[in-house]
């Protein structure tokens, strides 16, 4: 993959890019945009882990709300025409109420104004099992599919994790199969899924700024919440 510099060079020469180039901008972009969001709750006296003050009573799956309402992240068209922030944040809560129906203990957790690193420090003070973040994808409106992200070397339980979500959403929204992409170092998504070693994966079910894609998601949204829980359900419970 290449590095940010000559993404950059690419670019500013009218250069066509690849999807894993412009993964490169958008890493940059978020680690940029999360470095503020922990700024702005400093200054608001913020402190993540003073927020939590139950742990979880047993097995139990957090619901990690992708990127912030400063920094909202990709946009999809119509008919979802938002973010993907407050198109996660409804379908956590979506997921949250499909698994406490399936006696699943859960929670959900934000980045606003403490970052990754702080919500992922609420994650372990409550006691996760395992952890999704929710997330859509976008690169250049014709992409589409499922993909899932996960790093398998600070847990190794990860990329089972990740693969039963993947087959979760592909059973819900039918798309193509792009796969699970592991994360190292530096790639978009890595300060999330190699936060804490639990089971840990980032879900991205589609493509909201492709027509189809976003079309899929948002008819199905429900499917996919049922979805979701049911792969925490046999996560949790250990079944295949």
């Amino acid at each position: 993959m290449a590095g940010l510099d000559e993404v950059e060079r690419r670019i500013l020469a009218g250069d066509e890019i690849s999807y894993e180039d412009y993964q490169v901008v958008r890493a940059e972009r978020e680690r940029l945009n999360d470095l503020e969001e922990v700024l702005i709750g400093a200054r608001a006296g913020l402190d993540a882990e003073k927020e939590i003050v139950a742990r979880a009573t047993g097995p139990a799956v957090a619901i990690v709300v992708g990127h912030t309402k400063n920094s909202p992240g990709a946009s999809a068209g119509a008919p979802i025409h938002g973010s993907e922030y407050p198109w996660n944040k409804d379908l956590a809560t979506m997921v949250h109420r499909a698994c406490m129906a399936r006696g699943v203990q859960s929670k959900i957790f934000y980045r606003d104004g403490i970052g990754i690193s702080g919500a992922y420090r609420q994650v372990a003070k409550w006691g996760a099992s395992c952890v999704m973040e929710l997330h859509f994808n976008s690169f250049n409106g014709a992409a589409h599919g499922t993909e899932t992200l996960y790093d398998a070397d600070r847990n190794a339980g990860s990329k089972a994790w990740a693969q039963r979500l993947q087959d979760a959403m592909l059973g819900a929204l039918r798309l193509h199969d792009r796969g699970l992409k592991e994360r190292d170092r530096g790639d978009r998504g890595y300060a999330s899924v190699s936060a804490l070693d639990i089971p840990s994966a980032l879900t991205e079910p589609f493509f909201g700024d492709n027509p189809s894609d976003a079309h899929v998601g948002e008819a199905n949204k429900q499917e996919l919440a049922e979805a979701l829980a049911e792969a925490a359900a046999a996560q949790v419970r250990g079944t295949s």
